[in-house]
């Protein structure tokens, strides 16, 4: 009898060398620039960085929601649970979105359509993937409303989206998400309107049902106090590239990257000086470049301390420090060397 041979171990998601590009008349826009990661089932993992590093364009890329024109995927691999999504027809990308892979958007009231029924919005994902009736699937949307701790379900589910308030839009937004238990949701600055009550009662909820349907997610967000809490590994991103990727408890205790440490340093902390008001917040210098003009060699390199020769003429890849610990920076691989 031969020996069976030893299965190959597929990743839930894996990004490889992906590149989504968007054509302008005033030049080509590289929203994501050849970035590759990846994730397991049941993990959480956070991306973050300021407002035009690429993290909203690399979710919608998973999903196959550029906008074309101007915007294109224009190489790299998708692959979800082992089969690139690049290459399937637009029937079978829907068939995925929704299904298998779930998408939460940052603002509610933009994402929601205002002339139906937040019932009928839940209740058409059970229709379009599950195949229920119309009487099966408003039930079914009922229960996901009671699921997420909406007063009154039975009301709400006739109500619509300007009946509500923005942080339980959100909540049938996430209920929307998870109708049909997804092995992955992607959550775009999933409560940046909200205040922070609401947002610690909105992920604290999302993240308890994650761990009971053992769904994965990427979480985007500019709060790392979010990551810290729920992420396991956490992303880095700078006009449209990855420059560090690490385990979330090094990555807070020790970070490499310059730019990694000025998102850190930005961050308020209690004591004497905040609560006299004397404290000063730290700010990264500069601005994040148009990524239609990029700086030569590190992107970074305008806005850092480090800088030197080299940074300002060649690009820096990932470089591995330590198990799961990767950054792209010259000043610390000539530490590290």
């Amino acid at each position: 009898m031969l020996p069976s041979a030893k299965l190959k171990h597929h990743y839930l998601l894996e990004i490889k060398n992906l590149k989504t590009f968007f054509f302008l008349p005033e030049g080509v826009v590289k929203a994501v620039d050849d970035i590759s990661f990846y994730m397991d089932s049941g993990e959480c993992i956070g991306i973050v960085g300021e407002s035009g590093c690429g993290k909203s364009v690399t979710a919608l890329s998973i999903l196959g929601l550029i906008p074309f024109p101007p915007g294109r995927i224009v190489d790299g691999e998708i692959l979800f649970q082992g089969e690139n999504l690049r290459k399937l027809t637009p029937a079978g990308l829907r068939s995925i979105r929704g299904n298998k892979i779930a998408m939460i958007f940052q603002e509610p009231m933009t994402s929601l359509n205002p002339v139906y029924t937040l019932g009928k919005q839940i209740a058409e994902v059970y229709t379009a993937h599950e195949g229920l009736s119309n009487k099966e699937a408003m039930a079914r949307a009922e229960e996901m409303l009671d699921k997420l701790q909406i007063p009154l379900p039975s009301k709400r589910i006739h109500e619509y989206p300007h009946n509500l308030s923005g942080g339980m839009r959100q909540r049938v937004m996430i209920a929307m998400a998870l109708a049909c238990n997804p092995e992955l949701i992607l959550a775009d600055e999933p409560t940046t309107a909200l205040d922070v009550t609401i947002q610690a009662q909105i992920l604290e909820r999302m993240m308890e049902l994650q761990e009971s349907l053992q769904t994965s997610v990427i979480l985007i967000t500019h709060n790392l106090g979010i990551v810290a809490e729920f992420a396991r590994r956490v992303i880095v991103m700078y006009a449209g590239k990855i420059v560090e990727e690490a385990p979330v408890i090094p990555l807070f205790e020790e970070p490499l990257h310059p730019y990694t440490k000025g998102l850190l340093h930005s961050i308020p902390k209690l004591g004497r000086k905040a609560i006299e008001g004397k404290q000063r917040l730290a700010e990264i210098p500069g601005m994040v470049p148009s990524l239609n003009n990029l700086p030569e060699g590190c992107h970074f390199h305008p806005r850092c301390s480090q800088a030197r020769g080299i940074c300002r003429n060649e690009e820096p890849g990932l470089l591995p420090i330590q198990a799961g610990h990767q950054v792209a920076c010259w000043a610390v691989m000539e530490g590290w060397e």
